[in-house]
């Protein structure tokens, strides 16, 4: 029997879209069964780990046969929650919004965008990606109305709290935050943050050719 959401642990359903992303991709293929040293490969993942990963969730593998693509992949969708519909709504339509507006997988994993709000009177009244942005003054009673799950938040910082606190009054359960500033919500909700500069720094190290031409050793000592 596998294990409730609230029970898994963070570290592996952080593991879980890699898994997907790589069933997805031979879904294509006219392979049927996977062996964990196979996905190992293309995870970078160990297979003890895949093992062990998967395992979590009850027996998807049949000896001398692996994983069956096509069953494990349905059932990463379920694990994940991409089969049932979950409402969005995107709070501030500057460009950060405009861009997951157009977001093209928000329905495959079972998103559904239902609206949009924005404070600017210029950006009120715009069609994006067939949806309408609507003033923030709305936004209370569209949660209610719509049943609104998620919000995510790409408004400026300093009306990050205030707009999150409003989210959480109208009954939003979770947060998907691109604002980079510190937000508090209720044990209730979920913050997922999506730190942009923290990835910048990710990427500008693991890029960084020149570390041992430039670094001091000695920095600090006398």
């Amino acid at each position: 029997m596998g294990k409730k959401p609230e029970e898994i642990p963070g570290i592996i359903i952080s593991r879980l879209p890699i898994y997907y992303k790589h069933l997805k991709k031979l879904q294509k293929s006219a392979k049927e069964y996977i062996s964990s040293e196979e996905l190992s490969k293309l995870t970078g993942l160990s297979s003890s780990l895949i093992r062990k990963d998967l395992s979590y969730f009850g027996t998807f593998g049949r000896k001398s046969y692996g994983y069956d693509i096509h069953c494990l992949f349905q059932q990463l969708n379920i694990i994940m929650g991409f089969n049932y519909q979950k409402n969005v709504i995107i709070v501030g339509a500057g460009h950060l919004g405009q861009a997951l507006a157009y977001n093209k997988g928000y329905e495959e994993r079972g998103y559904k965008l239902k609206g949009i709000f924005d404070k600017n009177p210029k950006l009120i009244g715009l069609y994006l990606n067939d949806i309408k942005v609507k003033p923030v003054t709305q936004i209370d009673q569209f949660i209610e109305k719509e049943n609104i799950d998620i919000a995510a938040l790409t408004v400026p910082g300093g009306a990050a709290q205030s707009i999150t606190d409003r989210l959480v009054a109208a009954g939003i359960k979770g947060i998907w935050d691109f604002t980079e500033v510190p937000i508090n919500v209720p044990e209730n909700v979920i913050l997922e943050e999506q730190n942009i500069n923290e990835g910048l720094c990710k990427l500008s190290c693991v890029l960084n050719k020149h570390f041992n031409e430039e670094i001091d050793p000695n920095c600090g000592q006398k």
